[in-house]
Order: C-alpha cells, then structure tokens, then sequence
C-alpha cells in the first residue's frame, strides 16, 4: 500500500494533465478520466484490495488505509480505496456491527482522512432492504457533532441514515443540506427518497401510531418551498437555488411530481396558510418546463389561487398576473383566459392596466 501511494504521487502530475487533455465528463467521479489515470488504477487497484481484504480481519489498520489514501497528490489511490470501499464497508459490517465499527472508524480518522472516511460510512448503509435502524442514526449524528468545526456541523455525515430518519426530523435539518453544496444536496435528497420510490409522487399524511421515515420526491419539493431561510441565516438565493435545482432535475422531479407538490401547497393555502415565497416563481418555471401542465394550470391551479384571494399578498399577486399573462395567448392549445375572466372587479382591472386585454371582452 505504501508503494501503491508512492506510485500514485509521483504520476500526479502526469494523471492531472492527461484528464484535462481528454476533457472526460463522465457522471460517475470513480470512474478513469484518460487511459492514463486507468493504467495508474490498474497499478494500484491490487494492492489496494490486498490490504482491504487485511482490513476485515483488522478493522484497526483501516486508519493505516486511510492515511495512505489521503496523502496529497494519492488521488489515484483514493479512488481505487473508494471503487472497492462498498466491499469492505459490508464485510465490516456484517462481522464487527454497523454501529461498532462506524464509532471506531471515525475515532480513527484525522481531518486529512474526511474524504475517505465519508466514503466508508456512505457504503456502511445499504440502500436498500430495512432502513438504518435508530443506534445507528444517533452514531452518524454523535459522529457529526464530534467531528464538528468552531461549531459548523458537516451535513455529509448524516446523508447515509437520512432514508431512516423521521420526516419531521428531516424538516427540521433541511436548512443544514440547503446551505451546502449543490451536490451534498443532491446526494441528500436522493437518499431521503431512495426508500420511497414507490411512493415518490405522493404526500404522505401523519400518522400518531407510526411515525413517517425519509421524504419522498413530492415531499421534499414541498418542504423546500415552506424553508424559513431567514429563521436558518440562510441567503434567500440559497432558498431559491435548491427549488431550481430539483426543478432542472426533470428525470427525477417529473411533472406529475411537481404537479402533486403545487396541488398540495394550494390546497393548505385554501385552509388558510400563507403562500410559500417561492410558491409562483416555480409555477412560472414549470409554465416554461412542462408543457403538459398548463391545462391543469389553467384550469385548477389559477381559479383556485383566485378562490384562496392570492391577490391580497402582493407578491404572490403579480406572480399570478405574470403567470396568466404567459398562458392567455393560447400558443400551447390552452389559455388562462377563463381564469382571468374569474377575478372580481376590481382585480380583473388593475390585471388589465398591466395586461391590455386580448381576445374576447369581458362578459
């Protein structure tokens, strides 16, 4: 393994240069970049496993592995630890107890090691089967908390349990995935869900005698549309950025799920709730993205924003204007005409001095 380090510092170099030249955008990092860092894998793959396989029976010379992998310039090698971490991380697992060997790990690793350690506790839980059991979520927390800088909690730590944490839990921390990167969001998100995919187009209602696990896909567009950003001392275009990011996510956040999302918000806002601030800028975005919905936002969503007077908040208000205005000329074989013809007097005038009127009058 030493040697294996030593080889992968001193084609550093070499290996950067090649991966740029090839300009490869592959999906999945673990992957080689240029036939010059798959050759260096090649080299380090085998001594890499060799001493993983040594690991199983000394869970304490994990720290050893990853001291090597993390050594500066050993990229190489790091990536050839964490292409064969899922093995080990099972094999531990299984013979020492998640819980057990999650504590005893992460008491081992420096801060140098982070990169290495989060690889090891992301593939200690499994993605499917029974979610994380509740011992092992309070080690992923304790283990954030412990490994916590001059106060600032790294949310990457938890993302391998979020899938068996309550709902209500998950609310509650999603500030702390908001204000990291686009992709620990991501990661966060997805593993929220990756229990719940049959359910991912649905807002699942409270039970008392069973608390709910993970978010679903609807779930989650919903609550990052309520996040109280300025309660979280998160920038409001943080708060905005993370909608956007699932809205761009089209494979995943289809517009069946966006419909459910939307369709559940205006119903709360029909029993009285405020409308979130985001609320009509991703109705405006979905009336760019997806087609398909327009019929069902002009014939549902906009009446019943009417119904729930949308225009006594005045933001909320001239995003409606907005939005019907995209929709009135009909292009797409759907018009927002008889929704605007649905507002009282005096809103329907003050649409109109913004909006001159187009097509049939007024009846």
């Amino acid at each position: 393994l030493k040697r294996a380090s030593k080889y992968a510092i001193e084609n550093c170099s070499k290996i950067k240069e090649a991966n740029e030249k090839a300009q490869s955008q592959r999906a999945n990092p673990l992957l080689p970049q240029s036939d010059e860092e798959k050759d260096a894998l090649e080299y380090v793959k085998k001594p890499a496993k060799l001493f993983m396989a040594l690991c199983v029976k000394r869970p304490e010379i994990i720290k050893t592995l990853m001291e090597y992998s993390a050594k500066e310039g050993a990229d190489v090698l790091a990536k050839a630890v964490c292409n064969n971490m899922p093995k080990l991380a099972s094999a531990v697992a299984k013979k020492y107890g998640s819980t057990k060997i999650a504590f005893s790990v992460a008491e081992s690793a420096d801060s140098s090691n982070t990169t290495i350690l989060h690889s090891f506790l992301d593939n200690l839980v499994p993605r499917s089967g029974s979610p994380p059991t509740q011992d092992l979520i309070d080690a992923f927390i304790k283990i954030q908390e412990e490994r916590s800088v001059d106060g600032k909690k790294d949310p990457r730590f938890i993302i391998p349990v979020v899938s068996g944490m309550k709902r209500s839990e998950l609310e509650e921390r999603l500030p702390e995935f908001v204000g990291a990167d686009n992709s620990v969001l991501k990661d966060a998100l997805h593993r929220m869900g990756e229990r719940l995919r049959r359910q991912a187009d649905s807002f699942r209602e409270e039970s008392e005698s069973e608390p709910l696990l993970g978010m679903t896909l609807c779930e989650q567009m919903v609550f990052l549309h309520k996040l109280n950003f300025l309660a979280a001392n998160l920038p409001q275009k943080k708060y905005l950025d993370a909608i956007r990011t699932c809205l761009e996510d089209d494979e995943v956040y289809t517009d069946h799920t966006i419909m459910v999302a939307l369709d559940h918000i205006s119903q709360t806002f029909l029993g009285g709730e405020s409308l979130p601030l985001a609320y009509m800028r991703t109705i405006i975005l979905t009336c760019s993205k997806h087609e398909t919905l327009h019929t069902w936002i002009c014939q549902v969503l906009l009446p019943r924003l009417i119904e729930g007077q949308v225009y006594n908040d005045r933001r909320q208000w001239e995003g409606w204007m907005r939005c019907a205005k995209m929709l009135e000329s009909g292009d797409a074989g759907v018009s927002s005409v008889d929704a605007i013809q649905q507002l009282p007097d005096e809103q329907y005038r003050v649409y109109r001095a913004k909006y001159p009127k187009r097509g049939r009058s007024r009846k």
